[in-house]
């Protein structure tokens, strides 16, 4: 799916990745760091489109380490648990990842927040960013101020606008904190995984995300069932000729945030 995911190549000389992506799409990622010396691959989070490519890189190229979220590690080292996982939420975007080849695990490191790589001539500082995943991270730039946001910050500049509250559950408490730390790091450019780069206004694209997330489940908690919400959602004007992938996209947020409510009311009770 054209300009729908994008990984990131930072540095010169010695050069790192950020992001992965699908298992089907680790042959383009490999072509572009074709002899070149991938001292990193940086993900921002385990899921396959993200993270799926990660395997394929490192078989590939035996000088990268993989750095990840220490609760993300274990599904990298065996994906089989993380590719049920995505069967179950969205047997319809599977096939469009593939099936990732394991990380061994020597090759990974678990990274804490607030940890620096020296990466060629600038600094990339890990965030850990919890909301969309528990093991989601961001990456900052320090000589660009780019901030790679993963999936923490939304998507932007593509038919999939809704948040990104995919399954198991999101964290919305989580998810505020995180946007509201990542706007206190002043970016001046924000990368999104899905997909470029905005320079214009990148706390206000954060704060904006913020009060989304607060409308759309203000908005689902209106509905008796994620089957009816999307209905509706996907009856708007706006999604008229939308991709059979972009509407499986939509409708796997919607019964993303439909566990999260169902979660709350449970501790409720």
């Amino acid at each position: 799916m054209p300009q729908r995911g994008a990984a990131y190549l930072v540095g010169s000389g010695p050069c790192a990745l950020i992001e992965a992506g699908t298992p089907i799409a680790a042959d383009i990622l490999l072509r572009v760091v074709d002899g070149l010396e991938l001292e990193y691959v940086f993900v921002t989070h385990i899921h396959l489109d993200h993270a799926g490519g990660a395997g394929a890189l490192t078989q590939a190229h035996p000088e990268t380490t993989v750095v990840v979220h220490p609760r993300g590690a274990r599904h990298l080292v065996d994906p089989a648990r993380l590719i049920e996982g995505v069967r179950a939420a969205s047997p319809d975007l599977f096939k469009l990842y593939g099936e990732p080849v394991p990380v061994e695990g020597e090759r990974l490191h678990k990274v804490e927040d607030g940890e620096s790589f020296s990466v060629g001539q600038t600094t990339i500082r890990a965030l850990h960013a919890p909301g969309h995943a528990p093991h989601h991270v961001c990456y900052i730039d320090g000589d660009s101020g780019t901030l790679f946001t993963g999936d923490a910050a939304g998507n932007y500049g593509i038919p999939v606008d809704v948040p990104l509250t995919v399954p198991p559950r999101f964290d919305i408490d989580a998810s505020i904190d995180t946007l509201r730390r990542l706007r206190s790091m002043k970016p001046r450019a924000l990368a999104y995984t899905h997909f470029g780069i905005a320079g214009n206004d990148p706390e206000g694209l954060l704060r904006s995300y913020e009060q989304h997330i607060r409308n759309w489940f203000e908005r689902l908690q209106g509905f008796d069932s994620e089957q009816e919400a999307a209905r509706a959602i996907l009856a708007e004007p706006k999604y008229e000729g939308l991709s059979p992938k972009d509407r499986h996209s939509i409708e796997m947020c919607v019964r993303g945030a439909f566990r999260t409510l169902e979660s709350a009311n449970r501790n409720d009770g």
